[in-house]
């Protein structure tokens, strides 16, 4: 690679040109609190629950989306991870009223339940609820995630 005494580099060569860009910066992962919270605002189609914590690659993943410009970017990164981290499940029986497939419990006292409502999976109320007032509904399989472990 030669470089002009203008500082411009001269692309005639042959030889490979490593330009400055996207690559070289390497983000830190989402905490997992707030990775799921943000995973969790959005709502998916099709019905699915959560089987497994986020791995630090799907919470970098998770980053990227949270800075993305383009809503077409940014609802493909959440959809890539929301179908790592789920597997589908028989639609509710009543299409009429939202079905508690799951609740899940991250960092203590905050918990998010999973609906099944008509043709997709979200979180009502959105946001999620302090764990003691869910504890009266917890006939779903409580995936806690704090501790990493699967109640079913």
């Amino acid at each position: 690679m030669r470089i002009s005494t203008d500082g411009f580099i001269d692309l005639r060569d042959q030889r490979r040109v490593r330009t400055p860009g996207y690559y070289e910066a390497e983000i830190d992962p989402m905490p997992e609190a707030e990775a799921l919270a943000f995973l969790l605002s959005h709502s998916f189609p099709g019905h699915r629950r959560i089987v497994r914590p986020l791995t630090p690659r799907e919470r970098r993943k998770l980053k990227r989306a949270s800075w993305a410009d383009s809503v077409n970017e940014r609802m493909n990164l959440v959809d890539l991870v929301w179908r790592a981290v789920t597997r589908p499940v028989p639609p509710p029986r009543d299409m009429d009223t939202p079905e508690l497939v799951q609740v899940v419990r991250v960092d203590g006292e905050w918990a998010y339940p999973i609906y099944l409502d008509r043709e997709g999976t979200r979180v009502l109320p959105a946001g999620g609820s302090p764990m003691c007032e869910l504890r009266k509904t917890l006939g779903a399989p409580l995936l806690d995630l704090g501790g990493q472990k699967a109640i079913a």
